[in-house]
């Protein structure tokens, strides 16, 4: 689908969190996630075809990794045909805080983490898009940011229209499909008591699988045959127009991504300054999780950049300041929105 490879977000370092604090980083105002959680305070929803392929991966390497999944499937709470859902205590809790929980609640720590090895996660090669596509800082400031999230949408659409294929393919039954596809009249459900509290119903579950009923490890076994079977092009087809949309967007925002332009005219953007000192400062663009650590005299001269030609702007900072704007400086001050487009908005 892209005209390359897509590289590798190297400031995001799962492998040695760098959103944990080191000594003297909390005196920069700096966020910081809890060291036993990570980032990884989010239940993932799995579609039903990484569920059997992870059930399929009988690797001795991958046992806690799949012991994790298949706790999961055991105790049955939002077990669809579909796959595995988020459970309703951690929507409830998500939905309503999640800026203040993420990386910081262990009470949020997604069931798939493993505390082995300093934490990682245990279904990696398997994680789904939104585990997949999520970076806490990027080479590329926003620039990176935008392209990660519009493949996460791409691939989130994915995810729902191959899960939904699968189910039908299958012949779940009429009854299991009108329970698990929204309608009007069941898009907006509340809470069962009974499931937050971890108790199923069995009636009800046997409705929602269906033909599949009390064979739900096969029933994902075989959603990961069909879809292991396709190419980028079968999906395609069978995923529509909001899929091909998407993949466009994704074309474009990867051409950004992989371009050096910068805009001709310049002006600074909407920032804070979290952190500042005689030399280093700490200043906040296009994401909390992504700040900048920049030269305090750096600050100073950003008023320049007020819409003139940046060529014009370059020549007055170093003839009036003696400081020299590199022009990778300037791109990755662009890169992360300190400096915007002076003729967009």
């Amino acid at each position: 689908m892209l005209a390359g490879p897509i590289p590798r977000e190297t400031d995001a370092t799962c492998d040695d969190c760098v959103m944990t604090a080191n000594d003297g980083d909390a005196e920069t105002n700096r966020i910081f996630f809890n060291p036993q959680t990570k980032c990884c305070t989010y239940v993932p929803a799995l579609p039903n075809y990484l569920v059997g392929r992870i059930l399929a991966d009988d690797d001795p390497n991958f046992a806690s990794g799949r012991a994790t999944v298949e706790e999961r499937l055991n105790n049955g709470i939002a077990l669809t045909p579909l796959g595995l859902g988020q459970p309703p205590g951690f929507q409830a809790l998500y939905g309503h805080s999640s800026e203040s929980l993420f990386g910081r609640s262990a009470a949020l720590r997604c069931p798939h983490y493993v505390s082995a090895g300093g934490g990682r996660c245990g279904i990696w090669q398997y994680r789904a898009s939104i585990c997949a596509t999520w970076h806490c800082k990027f080479v590329r400031g926003a620039v990176g940011s935008q392209f990660w999230q519009t493949l996460n949408q791409l691939l989130s659409a994915v995810e729902l229209c191959l899960s939904r294929w699968c189910v039908l393919e299958l012949n779940v039954g009429a009854e299991a499909l009108s329970a698990i596809i929204p309608t009007p009249r069941n898009a907006v459900q509340k809470i069962d008591p009974k499931i937050l509290d971890g108790t199923l119903d069995k009636a009800s579950q046997r409705k929602l699988w269906g033909n599949w009923a009390e064979h739900e490890g096969e029933f994902y076994r075989e959603c990961d045959r069909l879809v292991a079977q396709l190419t980028w092009k079968d999906i395609l087809t069978i995923s529509g127009p909001d899929v091909k949309i998407l993949a466009r967007l994704v074309q474009e925002t990867y051409a950004k991504l992989m371009s050096n332009h910068v805009p001709e005219c310049l002006r600074v953007g909407p920032l804070q300054i979290i952190s500042m000192g005689y030399e280093r400062s700490w200043i906040v663009a296009h994401s909390s999780f992504d700040p900048l650590d920049v030269p305090s005299r750096l600050l100073d001269v950003l008023r320049y950049f007020n819409g003139r030609p940046t060529t014009d702007v370059v020549k007055a900072i170093s003839a009036e300041h003696g400081i020299k704007l590199h022009p990778s400086l300037i791109r990755k001050l662009t890169d992360f929105e300190v400096l915007v487009d002076a003729k967009k908005g």
